[in-house]
C-alpha cells in the first residue's frame, strides 16, 4: 500500500447527467440550457467546467444554429465554499456566480449558484447579428451541478 492510499480524496468530478447550466439575457426574452461535457473541482481551489455551445436547447429554432463552435471552458482559480462564490471567465468574458452547497455526503455534493456573465469587451469577429447582440448584453447564468468523488 502506498503512503497516499490512506489519504482522503479531495477532488470532485462533474456528473454529466446531473448538471444544468441555464442562461438568459436581460430582460429575459429567451432562455437556453447548455450541456456540460466534463469538469472537476477541488474545494478551496480550482473549478473547471467544459461545455458545448452547440448543445444549446431553447424554444427558438434558429438560435441553436447561431451558437455553434468549439467547446468552451469555464475556469476559476479560487472558489470559496461557504458561501459558494465563483469569479472566473469563459471565452474572454468575466463570470461572477454566488450560491451555496445544497447537499453534501461522503460520495459527493450538489452546488447551486446564480450570477452574471459580463458583456464582451470586443465584438466577435466571425459572428452573425444575433450572436453580436448577445455579446453586448449581460447574461444571467444559473447552475446546478452534482460533483462526485
Amino acid at each position: 500500500m502506498s503512503d497516499t492510499a490512506v489519504l482522503p480524496r479531495t477532488g470532485y468530478t462533474l456528473r454529466r447527467d446531473r448538471c444544468v447550466i441555464e442562461i438568459s439575457p436581460r430582460p429575459p426574452l429567451v432562455r437556453g440550457r447548455l450541456t456540460a461535457t466534463g469538469g472537476h473541482w477541488t474545494p478551496g481551489s480550482a473549478l473547471t467546467v467544459t461545455f458545448d455551445p452547440g448543445s444549446l436547447r431553447t424554444g427558438i429554432p434558429f438560435l441553436r444554429r447561431a451558437c455553434r463552435g468549439d467547446e468552451l471552458t469555464f475556469t476559476a482559480d479560487e472558489v470559496a465554499e461557504d458561501p459558494f462564490v465563483v469569479e472566473g471567465s469563459v471565452a474572454g468574458r468575466a463570470v461572477r456566480l454566488r450560491g451555496d452547497v445544497r447537499h453534501r455526503d461522503e460520495h459527493g455534493l450538489v452546488v447551486w449558484a446564480a450570477g452574471v456573465v459580463l458583456p464582451a469587451r470586443r465584438k466577435p469577429r466571425h459572428a452573425g447579428p444575433l450572436v453580436r447582440l448577445l455579446a453586448r448584453r449581460r447574461l444571467r447564468v444559473e447552475i446546478a451541478i452534482e460533483f462526485v468523488r
